[in-house]
């Protein structure tokens, strides 16, 4: 007997160092001492996170950290329209200072890829949990970010993967189509801060 699986995309992750985020992270902290005069990005089609901001300063610098994992994704996944020759750049990158309770409805980017860099995580998944009336059947969902990906049979299926504090300065990197979303948290009052963006050819 011989069992054959069909293929799928999927995503890919990493993490960077504190040096290596440290110039984001001047501006991120720039950003958030001047709301008021910091150039906004309207998503509210998508969700109710109502502080987004444009990244200009460091937009640079992720490039070089973000745009190489295109060939680890290519790589991994072998799937020729991802494969194209041609310089990607990043057409807009935002931060979302994100309040307990906030979320984003699904959606896709733009673009041929997307990514979510989380820089402050205030909770544990373990205080989300705890919050939690039912634990037992929103454990898998809890402040999570998701990916909705069709499987063999064409039925659409959520990858949710729980975010927590463990997981600052990691970035995930996914397909530009791919549709997703981001759940809310509700057991800090600090922001979660993450950086999300479009790349494109």
């Amino acid at each position: 007997m011989q069992i054959c699986n069909f293929p799928n995309i999927g995503y890919i992750m990493n993490t960077f160092t504190n040096e290596e985020l440290h110039p984001i992270r001047n501006e991120v902290a720039e950003i958030h001492s001047t709301f008021q005069t910091a150039q906004t990005v309207d998503h509210s089609f998508a969700g109710a996170i109502k502080k987004e901001y444009e990244i200009i300063k460091s937009k640079a610098l992720l490039e070089d950290l973000v745009l190489p994992m295109k060939h680890a994704f290519t790589e991994c996944f072998h799937v020729p329209s991802y494969e194209s020759s041609g310089d990607l750049f990043i057409k807009q990158a935002w931060v979302n200072f994100q309040k307990a309770g906030e979320f984003m409805a699904p959606h896709t980017h733009n673009g041929d890829y997307g990514f979510a860099l989380y820089l402050k995580v205030p909770f544990t998944l373990q205080d989300e949990l705890d919050h939690l009336s039912t634990p037992t059947k929103a454990a898998n969902q809890c402040s999570s970010f998701v990916l909705y990906y069709t499987d063999a049979m064409g039925h659409v299926k959520p990858e949710f993967i729980p975010i927590d504090k463990d997981w600052e300065n990691t970035v995930i990197f996914f397909p530009g189509t791919m549709l997703h979303s981001v759940q809310p948290f509700f057991t800090s009052s600090d922001y979660r801060i993450t950086i999300s963006g479009t790349i494109q050819k």
